[in-house]
């Protein structure tokens, strides 16, 4: 028969447990962290009334008047073209992806920029969930996403 003894004190068991409670706690916070943020961005796109959509555009830097000049349902087609891929393309710079609501009809959101004629900030929702945001010039032609970069024509 094989016995080990392992002399201890308190200092060493006071020691292990701050060991074992630090990890614990940096497991948490690596982990729990992500999935805190993941909450947050999908908070920030829920977009249930007009209130939230201008929180969420004000959130982006942008001033717009209070209601949208336009809105209306348009159904993104099932097999995208290639305008529709390029702007997709500028969605992902963004975050967005339009792929999963191919073939859906989402509400569409214009708002006119404070102090600008033709400059507008465009939102398409689904479920009252964000799933592109634009910026574009209707004078100028050019169009980019709602988080900055580069325009397109």
């Amino acid at each position: 028969m094989l016995t080990a003894s392992v002399k201890t004190t308190k200092t060493k068991i006071i020691g292990t447990l701050c060991v074992i409670l630090a990890l614990i706690i940096g497991i948490i916070l690596f982990f729990g962290g992500k999935d805190a943020q993941s909450a947050a961005e999908s908070i920030s796109l829920h977009v249930a009334d007009n209130k939230e959509r201008m929180e969420y555009i004000a959130s982006k830097g942008f001033e717009t008047a209070e209601e949208p000049s336009l809105v209306e349902e348009v159904l993104l087609p099932e097999e995208p073209d290639e305008i529709l891929l390029e702007y997709n393309e500028l969605q992902k710079k963004s975050g967005f992806d339009l792929s999963s609501y191919y073939g859906k009809t989402v509400k569409k959101y214009i708002y006119p920029l404070e102090g600008e004629t033709e400059t507008f900030v465009t939102l398409y929702v689904y479920e009252e969930k964000i799933i592109a945001a634009d910026v574009a010039s209707h004078t100028e032609g050019w169009q980019r996403p709602i988080d900055g970069g580069e325009n397109i024509s």
